[in-house]
């Protein structure tokens, strides 16, 4: 059984997770096409494997584009072992994913795909690390924004961002309103994207704006239905509006 909507903030950012495209790799190689595919039917083994490849590829080569590979499957293996509720696959997918993407950026500074998902990384590393929003907070929205600074079209950034603003207390620095204007122009960026859709979804809800919520979440199965992330959202959304559209039960009171 999956975890509660308002659990699933590990996420992210796969948000973030992520649409599936990040912009410095080759969307249409073999390996990511792979990937994708298994991320959105929450195949964790079929993941590991493919982690694995990948890592004795940027150990091989010491390259940049593998190294950023290697962050972004990891993502996808987070957003997975989530769906099983894996704890275990999670961490050790997320901390695998930080030491990729600061590889990532060391090689390549200039990279907004890598600081992206570095700070995401971070983001999903929090939960599982005590005292993981001190620890990591202020440097994951520091990657974010510097992904932003980039490459000011870089939805994948807008969306992370957005997350860590919703769910960062006011006191230090969140904000709703700008996680929504922010997921807002993600979509603009990527009007065919599904994540900015499925997280505008996410938090409509959670905000009880159930009709705004099923809008955008049939957005986003409409770019993307085989998603499991996107379906159990669905799950979510549309179970919330049946329940608003029952009548009170009639009759005397006894």
């Amino acid at each position: 059984m999956k975890r509660s909507l308002l659990s699933v903030v590990a996420l992210l950012t796969c948000a973030l997770t992520l649409q599936a495209q990040t912009p410095g790799l080759p969307n249409d190689s073999p390996d990511v096409v792979a990937a994708r595919q298994s991320r959105d039917r929450a195949e964790v083994a079929r993941l590991q494997q493919v982690v694995g490849d990948a890592r004795r590829e940027a150990e091989g080569t010491k390259r940049f584009e593998a190294y950023l590979r290697l962050a972004l499957f990891n993502v996808w293996l987070c957003e997975a072992a989530e769906a099983h509720q894996n704890n275990e696959v999670f961490k050790r997918a997320a901390e695998e994913g930080v030491a990729a993407a600061e590889k990532a950026v060391e090689l390549n500074p200039k990279s907004s795909e890598a600081h992206q998902l570095l700070g995401d990384l971070l983001n999903q590393l929090i939960p599982y690390v005590f005292g993981g929003g001190m620890r990591y907070g202020k440097r994951s929205t520091d990657e974010l924004d510097k992904a932003i600074e980039l490459d000011p079209r870089n939805a994948e950034a807008y969306v992370s961002r957005a997350i860590s603003y919703y769910y960062t207390p006011e006191s230090f620095g969140g904000s709703r309103p700008k996680a929504f204007e922010l997921l807002t122009k993600a979509a603009e960026i990527e009007p065919h994207a599904d994540s900015p859709h499925i997280w505008l979804a996410m938090f409509h809800l959670q905000a009880g704006r159930k009709r705004d919520a099923l809008r955008e979440i049939n957005l986003a199965r409409r770019a993307n239905p085989d998603r499991s992330f996107t379906n159990f959202v669905y799950s979510q959304v549309t179970s919330a509006t049946k329940k608003g559209k029952r009548k009170p039960a009639t009759g005397k009171a006894k």
